[in-house]
Formats: C-alpha cells, structure tokens, sequence
C-alpha cells in the first residue's frame, strides 16, 4: 500500500516542477523580448509621440530601452528649452488596485539643463508648458512672479500616471532663467535633489533634499554650496525648513505655509551673512 500511495505524490511534484519551470521560461522569454523591443526604433518613435500629445510639445529621443528592473530608459530626450540626457522611470505595475498610487513609481533626470526665457507680451515664461515651475522657482531666486490666464494653461498628464506621490530624483541640473532679450537674469547649477517619503502617525510625509552648487539671485547676490533640507506632513500646508545654509552661512530653522514666496526673504537674509 505504501508503494502505491508514494506514485501520486511523485506524479504531482514532477508536474509542479514542469509548471513551474515552463513559467520560468516564459517570464524569461518575455523579459527579453521585451529588452529587445523597447530598443527599437517603432518603440523610440511611441514615446515620443506619447510624451509629445501628453506635453503639446514637440519632443525628440535619441534612444529608449528597458532597465533591468523593467522601467524605461531614456536618453537625449529634448524639446523647447530642456534637455534631458538621462532619463528613468521605475513603474508601479500593480498601480491598477490602488486610486492613489502613480504608474510612474520614480522618476530620476540626469544632467538636465532647462533655459527659461520671459515672454515681454504676457509676462510668462518659455517653455509654457514649464511656465508653473518656472514662475515659482523664479518667484526664489527674486523674479516677478506672473500667473497664466484663463485658458492659457495647457493639459498634464493623468494623476494616475503620474502625480505628487512620483518620487522625483535630480542629479547635476541647471536651471537658467533668461529675460526677453536673451539676457541671463539668473540660474541654478548643479542641482541635486532628492525626495523620499516616510510615516509619521499614519500619515505620509515628504522629505525633499536639496543641494546646489550655485545659485545666482536677481538681486545679483549669489549663493554658494547652498542646501536646504525640508519635510511636510500630507494634509498639513506648513512646510518645515530644518537645515538651510551656502559657504559663508547658515540660516536658523523655520516653518512656512506660503514657502515660495517666504524663501526668497530668507535667501537674500542668508546670502548677507558674512
């Protein structure tokens, strides 16, 4: 009886095995495959044409392929006013169950370069689809501020795509804003950022890492080895400076609910310190 009883069970291990190793070898397959595609040129052409109807931007690539994690890889991305030479995005792939979390899981730029530039008419800031970020971020380093009219704001893309929860990573950026002549009226290089997130009493928090290697206020003070080191708790709008210093100082703590527009005060009192 013994006997008898032992065929089954070495029928069913031997079939689990041959299941599991035809599934292995189809995942493999895929995930080769899918290297395979991602290098070609009818791939490199759909995300740019992708990126270009989410944006309204005419966006080009040099080059796009898969990680090995399986995320997207994309160098020489460019359109008007930024180049992005390295590119990657980590995926969420079961983003699907959640309402919340983003497709695009991280996103992390290296040596980008973008060039604002104030459009006389209106005030705005070229490239338009960037016009947010370079209005506050301008709004810093001590530029006139200017608000897009009804209408004028162009789409984004869906937040189930991406949104705030997309942990952004910067290495060695620059940021150069110019005025309607051409003229560089101020910049940042060598931005370095980094964004990570953490609990605190069940709620998330958002701790931004911030360092650059100069800073050039429209004041025409200029900022040295700077860094700021700042958390916030989701649903709190206060945004808390712990560390924010260059070479010749260093500023003391300060907590903050309007932060774009209190940072440049505290920037131009930090750059006075001798």
């Amino acid at each position: 009886m013994a006997k008898k009883s032992s065929a089954p069970k070495k029928s069913l291990w031997q079939r689990w095995k041959r299941n599991a190793i035809t599934t292995l070898i189809v995942l493999l397959i895929i995930y080769i495959g899918g290297h395979v595609l991602s290098r070609l040129e009818g791939t490199r052409q759909a995300v740019a044409d992708k990126l270009s109807n989410g944006m309204r931007q005419q966006i080009s690539i040099e080059k796009c392929s898969m990680t090995l994690l399986m995320g997207l890889h994309i160098e020489g991305l460019r359109f008007q006013g930024v180049e992005m030479p390295d590119v990657k995005m980590s995926f969420n792939w079961l983003s699907f169950l959640s309402k919340e979390a983003p497709f695009i899981k991280e996103l992390r730029i290296k040596e980008m370069e973008i060039q604002f530039r104030r459009i006389p008419a209106t005030g705005n800031w070229e490239p338009l689809v960037l016009h947010g970020v370079g209005s506050r971020l301008g709004a810093v380093l001590g530029l006139n501020p200017s608000k897009m009219g009804e209408g004028e704001s162009l789409p984004t893309f869906p937040a189930w795509v991406i949104n705030a929860k997309t942990l952004l990573q910067l290495e060695r950026a620059k940021v150069v804003w110019k005025d309607g002549t051409g003229k560089e009226i101020a910049y940042i290089t060598e931005v370095d950022l980094r964004l990570k997130s953490g609990g605190f009493v069940k709620r998330k928090v958002i701790q931004t890492i911030l360092k650059c290697g100069h800073m050039k206020l429209a004041s025409g003070r200029a900022l040295r080895e700077f860094k700021l080191e700042a958390f916030c708790i989701q649903g709190s709008p206060i945004v808390i400076v712990l560390d924010m210093a260059d070479s010749d100082g260093q500023y003391d703590e300060f907590a903050s609910a309007t932060l774009w527009e209190d940072l440049n005060l505290h920037l131009n009192a930090l750059s006075k310190v001798q």
